[in-house]
């Protein structure tokens, strides 16, 4: 189904051919991102990702943008905890070209003193907008309360001290760590062929240093118990309800998609049911399932009037109660099933899609299971199993709860966040 191979340097490259594909989608996948970041370099990942578009040796950053242009391609990039990508689609014919612009930008980017002071004002507009805006800051100020000292517990574009702080110098040593061929795959899937593209690779990044970094940083401790308040004049009042969860690699990850679907991952959902359609409490109120390497979070988010706020966190504790002392209905599990095991098989008709699954599952679990055998793993969980995780999930002693908006510290106690 997936071709692999790795160059002596240490690059991983993983293709599938899709048949009947006409577009071709590549990711060059490197392992930095904020969980990689002391504390006063918080942010620096994120600000490479930007710097790698602002020209090379060979471009500058107009050349970058109209090149993929030519094409009719997409460039673009993300940088999360665990990595920074950069990926491109293109037509199938068009991949090489796609492979040498983004090999050109990882080894050969020029970091010009003028382009990092434009680009820290650009990042510091991107912070601005984040604090205008409280459905991101609540985010933030969830994983700060969860993780606490924990790299994790920064937000991943960093502060205003610190993106104000980074010069060239320290740019080029964090880059010159985690960007090494030990640290990258290369993923691509649709109208391909293996052995040009892993040539293509191989010419393109041969003088990437090879090697690791440091090992990864400590394991989170697990969250303790607490309730945050931060008043803002906001019409509405947002609430985030976090709490640990399986990791990236855990083998009880499937039925961890399962109960998050069950809760409040769709309009199907528990949550969404109960307090959107049947009280009108609510327009937003969703779950997700946020896994890593190591650990991972389940998370609650919603928004209400103010006076309802009790009312609604009350309502989303007794769900979660539900779920560690009953089990759920046959009916109920079939249909979390078949929504997962239909989103899957849908994402599958994406190039963009496949490419992040063979990245994905290499960086995590060093092997990519043939559909199938995802599908027959989410048909297998049981009830039992989603019982027996909520009792472990859903615990008193690591709930935390966030809130944002017009209300004061002391409506909600330690004593109103239990499960009873």
């Amino acid at each position: 189904m997936y071709e692999k191979t790795v160059l002596d340097n240490g690059i991983r490259i993983l293709t599938e051919k899709v048949p009947g594909a006409y577009s071709a989608s590549v990711g060059f996948w490197v392992e930095s991102g904020s969980r990689y970041e002391a504390r006063a370099l918080n942010g620096i990942s994120h600000f490479i990702e930007h710097m790698l578009f602002k020209g090379t040796d060979r471009r500058s950053a107009l050349a970058i943008a109209k090149e993929i242009d030519s094409v009719g391609g997409a460039l673009s990039a993300f940088t999360n905890q665990e990595f920074s990508c950069y990926c491109a689609k293109v037509a199938g014919n068009k991949l090489l070209l796609a492979v040498d612009l983004l090999s050109d930008m990882l080894c050969n980017s020029l970091f010009d003193f003028d382009d990092i002071e434009k680009e820290r004002r650009v990042i510091l507009q991107e912070l601005h907008r984040i604090e205008d805006s409280p459905e991101d800051r609540i985010h933030d100020l969830l994983d700060e309360a969860l993780w606490r000292d924990h790299p994790f517990g920064q937000p991943v574009l960093g502060t205003s001290r610190t993106v104000g702080s980074f010069d060239r110098s320290l740019l080029l040593d964090f880059f010159a760590a985690r960007y090494r061929a030990g640290h990258l795959v290369v993923a691509a899937a649709g109208d391909l062929d293996h052995g040009r593209l892993v040539e293509a690779v191989g010419t393109a990044l041969t003088n990437l240093p090879s090697g690791f970094a440091e090992t990864l940083p400590s394991i989170p401790n697990n969250p303790v118990r607490q309730v945050r308040i931060l008043n803002r004049k906001l019409e509405q009042v947002l609430v985030g309800l976090g709490m640990p969860a399986p990791a990236q690699n855990d083998s009880r990850r499937f039925a961890a998609q399962i109960l998050n679907s069950i809760l409040g991952s769709s309009i199907g959902s528990r949550l969404f049911q109960k307090l959107r359609e049947e009280r009108g409490m609510v327009y937003s109120v969703y779950s997700c399932l946020n896994s890593f390497f190591d650990h991972g979070a389940l998370v609650v988010h919603a928004g209400m009037a103010p006076d309802d706020a009790a009312h609604v966190v009350g309502i989303i504790l007794r769900e979660l109660m539900f779920l560690k002392s009953r089990l759920v209905s046959a009916a109920e599990l079939q249909s979390a099933k078949d929504q997962l095991s239909g989103q899957f098989m849908l994402s599958l008709e994406n190039t963009d899609a496949r490419m992040s699954r063979l990245a994905k599952n290499e960086l995590y679990r060093q092997d990519v299971p043939a559909p199938e055998a995802v599908a027959a793993a989410i048909n297998q969980v049981a009830a039992e199993d989603i019982l027996e995780l909520g009792k472990e999930l859903f615990r008193d002693e690591v709930l935390v709860l966030q809130m944002m908006g017009n209300i004061s510290g002391d409506a909600f106690s330690l004593m109103d966040l239990t499960l009873g």
